[in-house]
C-alpha cells in the first residue's frame, strides 16, 4: 500500500467521519462470468461492488466511492499497480485476484456563478460513442481492451475542476490535473495484451534477444501536470464546445535501439497539445453529432525497427448520426477517420485510417427486454469486433444479461490481434 496515497485518503475521510450516519449510502453490485470460446475455459469470474457515500461538508457536498473487485480467474488482472499509477493515484491494493480502491473522492460547491469540484474524479469530454477523441482526460484500463464499460474502465484522477457560467448562457471549464497516472495496460499473460505490430515493436530476427525496459510514470511535478479548458454553449440550435488540453499522452512511446547483441526497447511518456471541438443538433427523428481533435507530437510505428517510431501531428474526426423514428428502436452510425499529417512510406499504418461503428438497440415487453448489436469495423484493415447483448430488467434495480464479444481480422491489426479471444459472457447488475 502506497504511504502517500493512504495518508491522503485517510485525511480526506476524516472530514466526513464525524457525521457519517447523517449521509446517504448507495451501491451497485455487478457480476460477470466470461467463457473463452477458443481456449475452452473460463476467462473471467468477476464480482465487483461500488459503494457511494454523500455527505454535506463545509457548505458543499463530499462524495466517496469505494470499489472492491474480485476475480477467481486471474487472466485479466494486473499483478502490479506500480507501472500505471502515480504515488497519489491508483488502488489501495492490486493483485492477481482483483483490487481494493477508493475510486472517487471529491468535494464540490456552487458559489454564485462558479462550480468547484476538488478531488479524485472523472471528467468526460466529447460526443463520440465507443471511440475516444477528446475523452482523454482520464486514463483507461485496457485489461479487457475496450470491452468494459467506459465509466468502469476510466481511471479517476486527482484534479481541480472549475466551471464558470457566463451571462450569455455559456460555460467555461478549467482543469488542473497534478495526478500523472497513465493507462493500465493488460499484463503480459493476459489474452488482451497488445501484440499488433502497429502498437508494439517486432523483432525480425528470432535469435536476437529483446530486452523491454518498463515505462516509468511521470513524477509528481508542476511541469508534468495536465491543464485544459472547455467552452460550451448553445448557438443557433447547435450544442457546441471548444476544447484544449496540454497533457501527457497516457500510452508510452516504445523506441528500439541496439545494445551489444540485444535489441532494447525503451519506453517513455511524451507531451502533446490537443485542440478540438464538438457540435450536435436534432433534425426531427435524427441527431447529428460531430467531433474533431488535432494532436501535436504523436508517435507512430514504422516498418524500420530502429528507432521504430516517427513523430507527426494527427487529425481525428467523427461524424455520427442517431435515429429514433420508431417506438422502442434506436440506431446509431459513426464514421471515424484519423489522418497523420506527415506522409512517410515507413509508416506501418495508412496515413488515413477509416472506421465505422454501428449500434442497433431494440426494446420489447414494455422496455424490460433490450437487444443490442454494436459493431466496430476498420474500412482499411477489414478487422473489427461485434458485440451482441441481451438484457432483461428483472426488477427495477436488477438487470441480468448474456453477451458475446466476437473479433475478426488479421492478427497484425488492432482488432484482429484478439481474434482468438472471442468470448460469451453472462452476469447481472443490482443497484441498492
Amino acid at each position: 500500500m502506497n504511504t502517500v496515497r493512504s495518508c491522503i485518503y485517510a485525511a480526506l475521510l476524516v472530514m466526513v467521519n464525524s457525521n457519517l450516519v447523517a449521509g446517504d449510502f448507495s451501491g451497485v453490485l455487478k457480476s460477470q462470468t466470461s467463457f473463452s470460446v477458443e481456449a475452452g475455459e473460463f476467462q473471467q469470474q468477476e464480482w465487483q461492488v461500488d459503494l457511494e457515500y454523500n455527505e454535506a461538508v463545509f457548505g458543499g457536498n463530499m462524495t466517496v466511492i469505494g470499489r472492491v473487485r474480485l476475480d477467481t480467474v486471474d487472466d485479466l488482472n494486473q499483478y502490479s499497480i506500480a507501472d500505471s499509477y502515480s504515488s497519489i493515484g491508483g488502488p489501495l491494493f492490486g493483485g492477481s485476484d482483483g483490487i481494493i480502491d477508493l475510486r472517487e473522492l471529491y468535494w464540490d460547491v456552487a458559489i454564485d456563478d462558479f462550480f468547484l469540484r476538488l478531488g479524485k474524479q472523472q471528467v468526460v469530454w466529447g460526443e463520440a460513442d465507443g471511440i475516444k477523441l477528446l475523452d482523454v482526460i482520464n486514463p483507461q484500463s485496457f485489461r479487457e481492451f475496450i470491452l468494459d464499460d467506459f465509466d468502469d474502465s476510466r481511471t479517476p484522477l486527482w484534479m481541480a475542476n472549475v466551471e464558470y457560467s457566463l451571462s450569455s448562457g455559456g460555460v467555461i471549464q478549467f482543469l488542473w490535473i497534478p495526478d500523472t497516472s497513465t493507462h493500465e495496460l493488460a499484463p503480459e499473460h493476459s489474452p488482451f495484451s497488445f501484440t499488433s505490430s502497429s502498437l508494439v515493436p517486432q523483432s525480425s530476427a528470432a535469435s536476437t534477444p529483446v530486452i523491454v525496459e518498463d515505462a516509468k510514470v511521470p513524477s509528481l511535478a508542476l511541469n508534468n501536470s495536465d491543464a485544459g479548458f472547455r467552452f460550451v454553449n448553445f448557438v443557433g440550435g447547435w450544442d457546441i464546445s471548444l476544447n484544449y488540453l496540454y497533457h501527457t499522452v497516457d500510452t508510452p512511446v516504445a523506441r528500439t535501439n541496439v545494445r551489444g547483441a540485444s535489441l532494447v526497447v525503451t519506453q517513455a511518456y511524451e507531451r502533446s497539445h490537443l485542440v478540438g471541438g464538438t457540435a450536435s443538433n436534432a433534425f426531427g427523428d435524427f441527431i447529428l453529432r460531430m467531433e474533431v481533435a488535432y494532436e501535436t507530437d504523436r508517435y507512430h510505428r514504422t516498418v524500420s525497427a530502429l528507432p521504430g517510431v516517427i513523430k507527426a501531428d494527427q487529425w481525428s474526426t467523427v461524424i455520427g448520426l442517431d435515429w429514433q423514428g420508431w417506438t422502442d428502436q434506436f440506431v446509431s452510425m459513426q464514421w471515424f477517420q484519423t489522418t497523420i499529417t506527415r506522409s512517410d512510406s515507413a509508416l506501418i499504418n495508412n496515413r488515413h485510417e477509416d472506421m465505422l461503428t454501428f449500434l442497433w438497440e431494440s426494446k420489447f415487453f414494455n422496455e424490460t427486454l433490450i437487444l443490442e448489436w454494436l459493431q466496430i469495423h476498420s474500412l482499411d484493415n477489414g478487422d473489427g469486433v461485434a458485440q451482441p447483448r441481451l438484457t432483461y430488467n428483472y426488477q427495477a434495480n436488477l438487470d441480468v444479461y448474456v453477451a458475446a464479444d466476437i473479433f475478426y481480422g488479421d492478427r497484425k491489426n488492432l482488432f484482429g490481434q484478439f481474434k482468438d479471444t472471442d468470448r460469451v459472457s453472462f452476469g447481472f447488475e443490482w443497484g441498492f
